[in-house]
């Protein structure tokens, strides 16, 4: 079974919120999220709820307007109970921060990625480090990662870009 770590995007993208997303892009993540649903995937999220935190900024938990909301409710429902939907995982804040961890590379070339984004990045490493597994970060429309995409790869980081047409730069 595949192992993955949500980006909020992918989440907006699969309800039809986000802006300027084509409708195979749409498709693409709800198929995504739906995989999971599915128990195809499992889904990672940290221990500190750092990201299931922000999901919840972005659904809408008492509808099940859309695939996203659901897949939400869904993580919620099933976090201690369904390990196969949605896995927690360790990983340490850097000092106290909120936004660096000892498990986000130190490379130079990183130190101007986005800090919200950067408890994803974290989770796959941590994920990797303690089950000796890899886990893919979903991107959808977030084109602040596609110039990094490179230095992840090198760090072993892999990333699915969903919508890579609409990711360029």
């Amino acid at each position: 079974m595949d192992v993955v770590i949500v980006d909020t995007n992918v989440i907006i993208t699969a309800n039809d919120e986000a802006e300027h997303a084509s409708p195979d892009c749409v498709e693409r993540c709800q198929k995504r999220i739906k995989q999971i649903l599915d128990q195809q995937e499992t889904s990672l999220v940290d221990d500190g709820w750092r990201i299931l935190n922000e999901y919840k900024r972005y659904v809408n938990l008492e509808t099940r307007k859309g695939i996203g909301d659901l897949f939400v409710k869904t993580l919620l429902q099933n976090l201690m109970r369904r390990p196969a939907i949605c896995t927690i995982v360790r990983i340490n804040p850097s000092d106290g921060s909120e936004t660096d961890f000892d498990e986000f590379p130190t490379t130079e070339a990183l130190s101007d990625f986005d800090v919200a984004d950067r408890k994803f990045i974290a989770v796959a490493i941590a994920y990797e480090r303690d089950e000796n597994k890899k886990a893919t970060i979903l991107q959808a429309l977030d084109r602040k990662w596609e110039p990094f995409r490179e230095i992840f790869e090198q760090e072993g980081v892999q990333i699915d870009f969903l919508c890579p047409s609409e990711n360029e730069t």
